[in-house]
């Protein structure tokens, strides 16, 4: 679904991706972790283009997204992106916060992402939510709320950058239980998160990102148990 080739991102002269080779299979859940500045949040956000990549290749079914021609807004209709802060319209309610995008991009009429909206409330419990304005909800409503306004889209894969980092400790279940749940209906996810036990029960791989590169990877069983690298040893034993 993702397949990344050789790239690279700079700030001005410093380099914080050194040449980055990946590839995503559809159906995969893929966890990133490392230290605060390792490049993790910049390389989730090269996926769709938000950072613009200095070198390399990224290719999403098939397109190379990096290629002049490519229409990046089409494809991130296909990517849904949650960010560590909720990014909720504050004039809107739930409900338009959900359909806007959908009904401004001509992908559903009006009552179709209605209906869409109220399936997808229904389904994380907050459907009596929906005439309410973000200010009145909780962090963890508004992030899952966020989660939601992405899928409503009905996007291929689901990006998430640090989802839980801005919550309040209590709230932070009930958003990683709307991602398990996510997870469990089969959607490819690519996740930078420090919830070491949400990688642990949900990757099918984790990546260790440290100084602009990826040191190791495993599906999490041999990832924690058995690591490799110097560097993550060192880093688990500070956070496990």
């Amino acid at each position: 679904m993702i397949d990344v080739k050789g790239l690279k991102k700079a700030f001005h002269k410093h380099l914080v991706l050194k040449g980055i080779d990946e590839t995503i299979k559809k159906g995969e859940k893929v966890v990133i972790i490392g230290p605060s500045g390792s490049g993790k949040s910049t390389f989730l956000r090269c996926l769709n283009r938000l950072e613009e990549a200095t070198e390399g290749e990224i290719w999403f079914e098939g397109t190379n997204i990096l290629d002049k021609k490519c229409d990046i807004n089409r494809l991130r209709q296909k990517m849904g992106m949650v960010f560590q802060q909720f990014n909720l319209f504050a004039h809107l309610s739930v409900r338009e916060n959900i359909t806007l995008a959908p009904v401004k991009l001509g992908l559903m009429t009006q009552e179709q992402a209605d209906k869409r909206a109220e399936e997808l409330l229904e389904r994380i419990g907050l459907l009596d939510k929906a005439e309410s304005y973000p200010s009145q909800l909780s962090g963890g409503q508004q992030q899952r709320i966020a989660i939601v306004r992405a899928l409503a889209m009905n996007p291929d894969v689901m990006l998430f950058d640090e989802p839980t980092s801005a919550l309040d400790p209590e709230m932070v279940g009930e958003v990683l239980e709307l991602m398990k749940q996510l997870a469990e209906d089969g959607m490819t996810m690519v996740v930078v998160t420090h919830e070491m036990g949400f990688a642990r029960e949900v990757a099918t791989r984790v990546l260790f990102m440290d100084e602009g590169q990826i040191l190791e990877q495993a599906p999490p069983e041999y990832f924690f148990s058995n690591p490799q690298n110097p560097r993550l040893k060192d880093f688990l034993s500070k956070v496990l």
